[in-house]
């Protein structure tokens, strides 16, 4: 049983994560994939997403991507950060562990909600994907940022993936506000 103790948005994000590494699952890759509550993958839909995903007790996610001839516009694993209140906070970020078939490269973003559709704050920091695990840790300054309102209706966390062929791992993901 994985207990959901910690508060805030944060905690309630790392929960979700802690019941998907707590657990097994598989499946087929396709546009939007639903891994739990608050956790899912979009493609674009002519990118003609196929493949699998598994994961494996202890880890988070494995994917074997496969991408159809047409070029497409974005591939991105979506994590809900119920945060609609930044103003206390001095910055949001993230830890991860990873390891990809090959060499590629990531961004993530902090998306927030706003009446018109969102706003997208990219990270400074690129992830490189390679074959061997490795670490990366991120953070946004909120109140630096002029693209993240420190107030909106909802918040995810964004890993916008390669949109060609790839295998990729993740092994770990946590979520700070602080």
């Amino acid at each position: 049983m994985v207990e959901n103790i910690a508060p805030g948005a944060d905690g309630q994000a790392n929960h979700t994560l802690s019941v998907l590494r707590g657990g097994t699952q598989n499946g087929a890759l396709v546009s939007d994939v639903s891994f739990l509550p608050g956790l899912k993958l979009n493609a674009d839909p002519a990118l003609e997403l196929s493949g699998s995903y598994h994961s494996p007790a202890g880890r988070l996610l494995e994917f074997d991507a496969k991408t159809g001839p047409n070029p497409g516009g974005w591939i991105g694993l979506h994590l809900d950060i119920p945060a609609v209140d930044l103003r206390s906070a001095g910055v949001v970020g993230f830890a991860a562990r990873f390891a990809a078939a090959e060499i590629m490269v990531a961004r993530v973003c902090l998306r927030s909600g706003t009446d018109g559709g969102f706003e997208d704050c990219f990270f400074d920091k690129h992830l490189l994907l390679r074959p061997e695990e490795a670490s990366h840790v991120d953070a946004l300054p909120i109140h630096q940022r002029e693209a993240l309102p420190v107030r909106a209706p909802w918040r995810e966390l964004v890993i916008f993936l390669p949109t060609r062929s790839f295998k990729f791992s993740l092994i770990d993901l946590r979520v700070f506000i602080v």
